[in-house]
């Protein structure tokens, strides 16, 4: 039996900010916000009613997370959850050990996105182990906290996926589907702002995301990703 959970936050989810200091990856660069824009957004999360249960995170692990999103945050006094990369850490553009250190230090959230930005309903069994099981312990040993939540990237996922969360300790899994949805099982769907996105647009997405209609067509897309078993696992 489902339950149903209308009241739901919605959550709104971001990658870089500001001027990129590396190149971009394939199909990132949409995802790259303006640093004003940003701050709007965190303006509007802040003072709006329709922001007042919007929920933050932040996807890649990228160094405007400890740079300008951390800083901004804690100004307002808004939460957030970072999933990073725990393979890129010390890479250009990419956060250090010691920022990630800090930012739990700070009282954020830090949770997985894998070791190196790859589809994971596309590893095989053994990368997929790795980068769910090995991204975590790498985080707990620099936060000393335990992991608990993971990001998937791209916003792709199957049932081997989830089950491989599960089996590792992952207690909570955002994707990338919208939302919400009409149920509390897993994933929770996010809206990923993406650049040139008028602010009364993304207002109206949270107006509306109460609306039965629109969490049962994020219901149906989470639950038909979530029962297939997709790509190749040699």
């Amino acid at each position: 039996m489902p339950i149903f959970d209308t009241h739901a936050p919605f959550v709104i989810n971001f990658h870089g900010i500001g001027d990129p200091p590396r190149a971009y990856e394939p199909g990132e660069e949409s995802y790259w916000t303006d640093r004003v824009y940003f701050e709007t957004i965190l303006d509007f999360v802040a003072q709006h009613p329709l922001g007042a249960g919007a929920r933050l995170t932040f996807d890649d692990g990228n160094s405007s997370d400890y740079a300008i999103a951390a800083p901004e945050l804690k100004r307002r006094g808004l939460g957030a959850r970072f999933f990073v990369l725990a393979g890129k850490f010390g890479q250009e553009g990419y956060l250090s050990r010691a920022e990630v250190r800090d930012l739990a230090a700070q009282g954020f959230e830090v949770g997985s996105h894998g070791l190196d930005h790859v589809a994971w309903t596309d590893a095989s069994d053994a990368a997929l182990v790795r980068e769910i099981k090995d991204s975590k312990a790498i985080l707990e040993d620099i936060t000393g906290c335990r992991v608990r939540s993971a990001a998937v990237p791209f916003g792709l996922y199957d049932r081997r996926v989830l089950r491989e969360l599960g089996r590792h300790g992952y207690h909570s899994v955002f994707s990338s589907d919208g939302g919400p949805r009409l149920t509390a099982m897993v994933p929770t769907p996010r809206y990923s702002v993406q650049r040139n996105v008028a602010l009364a647009s993304l207002a109206s997405v949270i107006d509306t995301s109460s609306s039965f209609s629109r969490r049962a067509r994020t219901e149906a897309r989470v639950r038909a990703k979530a029962l297939v078993r997709r790509g190749k696992v040699p």
